[in-house]
C-alpha cells in the first residue's frame, strides 16, 4: 500500500484557504489531495493531474467514497478535475478546465510503490518484469529501447549524469558486450549485469543507480521538472505556493536552483553599471532549508528516508 510522504507538511505549507483553487500535478495515490480538498473546502477546485490512468481511476473511487460519507451530513466537498496529463502542460490543462490562475501546487516527484510493485511499468529490479519504466505506458522510448539500441558513450553519459554511478563505464561496456549474445530484456537480466559490474555500496543494491538513470531517461524526468517550475509560475496567483517533494539530489537541485534564480531579482555582473538582464524577483522562499521527514514518518515508512520538500510563494507585482 503507497504511504503519502511528508502528507501534513507538504498541505499545511501551501496556507490553503477555503475556496482556493489548488493542483496536485503528481496525483499518485492521492493522499496530498484528499487533504487539500478538506483545506479548500464546498467552495475550493482541485484539479488533479498524472500520467497514469490507474492512478486517476484508483483516486476518483476514492473521492466517491468520501463524498458517499460527505452526503450523509449535507456536505458535496470541492469540485474535483482529474486530468490525464503530463504536468508540463500545466497553462493548457487550465485553459481547457476555463481556470485562470490557481493559489497552490503540489509536486510530488515520486513513484507510486503500486507502480514499482506493478510488472506492466517494468522499472524495478524487485520484481523480473519486462524492461519498461514509462510512467504513462505511452511514447516508443522504453528501458529495453535505451538497454539495447543506445552507444556505448551514451549510456556511459546518462549513467554517470543521472544515477552518478562512478563505474557507470564498466557497467555500459558490459551491456553492450552482453546484448551482442543476447538481447537484455528484463529487469532481473539487466540487474544481474549491472550488481557484478557495479561499485558496492553498503546496504544498497548496486543496481540502484543505473535504475534511477534509467527511469530519469525514459521519462525526461529532470528536463520536464525545469519546464513544470516556469509553468507552475505562470499559473499561480499573486502569493500562491508550490510545494515540490524530490526523492534524490538531481531533482532538489534543480527545484532548489529555480526558487532561488527567481528570489534574488538582478543577475548582472556586479561590474554593469545599469541592469541589462530585466531580471525581476518572483518568488519568496518559505522553506530557506528544506522540511525532511521526522524520526515518526522514518520508522513507519522506510521509503521516505530520501525526501525533501521545499516550498515557495510567489511573490506581488504591483
Amino acid at each position: 500500500m503507497h504511504t503519502t510522504v511528508l502528507l501534513r507538511e507538504t498541505v499545511e505549507s501551501l496556507n490553503l484557504k477555503p475556496g482556493m483553487t489548488v493542483i496536485d500535478a503528481t496525483l499518485g495515490g492521492g493522499g496530498h489531495s484528499l487533504l487539500a480538498m478538506e483545506k479548500i473546502g464546498e467552495t475550493g477546485i482541485l484539479v488533479g493531474i498524472d500520467l497514469d490512468q490507474i492512478a486517476l481511476d484508483e483516486f476518483e473511487e476514492k473521492i466517491k467514497s468520501v463524498r458517499d460519507g460527505r452526503i450523509k451530513n449535507n456536505s458535496k466537498g470541492p469540485k474535483v478535475h482529474l486530468v490525464k496529463d503530463n504536468f508540463i502542460n500545466l497553462r493548457q490543462i487550465l485553459k481547457d478546465l476555463k481556470i485562470d490562475k490557481v493559489d497552490g501546487i503540489i509536486a510530488d516527484l515520486g513513484w507510486r510503490l503500486d507502480q514499482v510493485k506493478n510488472k506492466k511499468y517494468g522499472m524495478s529490479f524487485q520484481i523480473d518484469a519486462p524492461l519498461d519504466m514509462r510512467l504513462g505506458q505511452e511514447g516508443t522510448r522504453t528501458a529495453y529501447h535505451v538497454v539495447n539500441s543506445w552507444k556505448e558513450e551514451s549510456l556511459v553519459d546518462i549513467f554517470f549524469r543521472y544515477g552518478e554511478e562512478p563505474s557507470a563505464r564498466k557497467i555500459a561496456k558490459r551491456i553492450i558486450e552482453s546484448r551482442k549474445e543476447k538481447k537484455i530484456e528484463t529487469t532481473k537480466e539487466l540487474e544481474t549485469i549491472v550488481i557484478g559490474n557495479a561499485t558496492s555500496r553498503r546496504g544498497i543494491n548496486p543496481a540502484t543507480k543505473v535504475f534511477q538513470a534509467l527511469r530519469i531517461t525514459v521519462n525526461n524526468e529532470l528536463e520536464n521538472l525545469e519546464v513544470f517550475l516556469k509553468e507552475a509560475m505562470g499559473v499561480l496567483n499573486n502569493e500562491g505556493r508550490v510545494a515540490v517533494i524530490s526523492f534524490h539530489s538531481l531533482e532538489d537541485r534543480i527545484v532548489k536552483k529555480f526558487f532561488r534564480a527567481n528570489t534574488g531579482g538582478c543577475i548582472c555582473p556586479k561590474e554593469f553599471p545599469i541592469c541589462v538582464c530585466n531580471q525581476k524577483k518572483n518568488l519568496k522562499i518559505i522553506t530557506q532549508k528544506p522540511i525532511r521527514p521526522s524520526e515518526k514518518e522514518l520508522k513507519e515508512n522506510t521509503r521516505s528516508r530520501s525526501a525533501k520538500l521545499r516550498v515557495a510563494e510567489k511573490v506581488s507585482i504591483n
